[in-house]
């Protein structure tokens, strides 16, 4: 029977088999030419201005983890939290590494406050909000989508659709079963022997204290609505970049459908689940596969792009980074949210 570390490396074999073999099939149907010709007449002006809106996305998902830090009375200098998440953003988009980007925040901010249950819980928090917020925003946009009210109806498959609705539902179990985690743990807590029923209390208490702390969950959702509405922002501007002069609404469908698909652990780095979502929703208003592809991989550059700045603050020294690496694991008591590392959920 195949060992850990081996059933990983097959795992993420199979992923990019996934990812790469559905890319290869769309780019063939396209023909490369003709997304190459999409390319050839870009507008850089608008490129750059995307580059900028990537750029505050990240800058707006570090200040909503400031927020709910300081909720808690962590003072932790903003430019310290931005440099993490950097770091963060560049291990999921470039580093082979084991741990993954939140899982890095939870180790470097557990060792600056000296706890990794505080930590764990403001991520978990702020991945939580997001997942909120991209549910709200994809139901809304099928709802609006499958009527004439806005005079854009699309074919919304079913699956999609049953698809966004089971992750607005799992969202909400989700926080509720986090903030009701410390009473549930007193009931069955007796059960589980002391070296696990420690850390898992801390943790469980740590996110408790979020629960009766409304005006803070309600505007990390605030917060977290601005950036999805900021990341589809982004693609509307690159499209517009490449010649796609397509509705918002079409924006504010696919590309929170794709952040969704990207969760299944079928696809690496959410790549072909966003190729294939922009050729499914694109073409339904005339746009052809060439110009959806040619978005979608201008889109995921821009993220890379920027994601890269993350390995200008290890290669400066920005932040003790040096411990964080794959070879040495989150501690016990750190849970962190499973998710792919393009998958914005912020």
């Amino acid at each position: 029977m195949p060992d850990r570390r081996t059933r990983r490396v097959l795992l993420v074999a199979l992923r990019l088999m996934v990812s790469c073999g559905l890319i290869i099939y769309l780019v063939w149907q396209a023909d490369p030419a003709n997304i190459w010709a999409r390319w050839q007449q870009a507008d850089f002006g608008l490129i750059g201005l995307a580059l900028l809106i990537q750029l505050g996305c990240v800058a707006l998902s570090a200040f909503k983890w400031d927020v709910l830090l300081r909720a808690r009375g962590m003072q932790i200098p903003y430019r310290w939290l931005l440099a993490v998440y950097f770091i963060g953003q560049f291990a999921n988009n470039f580093l082979p590494t084991s741990v993954g980007g939140d899982a890095l925040r939870v180790v470097q901010l557990g060792r600056r406050i000296s706890s990794y249950a505080q930590a764990s819980a403001s991520v978990f928090i702020e991945r939580l909000t997001g997942f909120v917020a991209l549910s709200l925003i994809a139901n809304l946009a099928l709802l609006i989508t499958s009527t004439d009210l806005f005079g854009t109806r699309l074919v919304n498959d079913p699956t999609l659709s049953i698809g966004a609705a089971a992750f607005a539902l799992a969202g909400v179990a989700a926080g509720a079963a986090a903030l009701a985690a410390p009473w549930f743990l007193r009931i069955t807590g007796v059960r589980l022997p002391a070296r696990i029923r420690k850390p898992l209390q801390s943790i469980a208490d740590a996110l408790g204290a979020y629960a009766g702390d409304l005006p803070t969950l309600l505007k990390a959702l605030g917060l977290s609505l601005l950036f999805h509405l900021s990341w589809i922002s982004l693609h509307i501007v690159a499209g517009l970049a490449i010649g796609i002069a397509a509705p918002p609404i079409i924006y504010a469908v696919m590309v929170p459908l794709t952040d969704m698909l990207g969760l299944a652990p079928i696809f690496f780095n959410n790549l072909g689940a966003r190729d294939f979502m922009f050729t499914l929703y694109l073409g339904q208003i005339g746009i052809p596969t060439a110009s959806a592809l040619a978005l979608a991989f201008t889109a995921f550059t821009i993220r890379l792009v920027i994601s890269s700045l993350g390995g200008l603050v290890l290669l400066f020294g920005g932040v003790e980074f040096a411990q964080a690496t794959a070879e040495e694991p989150a501690p016990e008591e750190a849970v962190v949210p499973q998710g792919s590392g393009d998958t914005v959920t912020r």
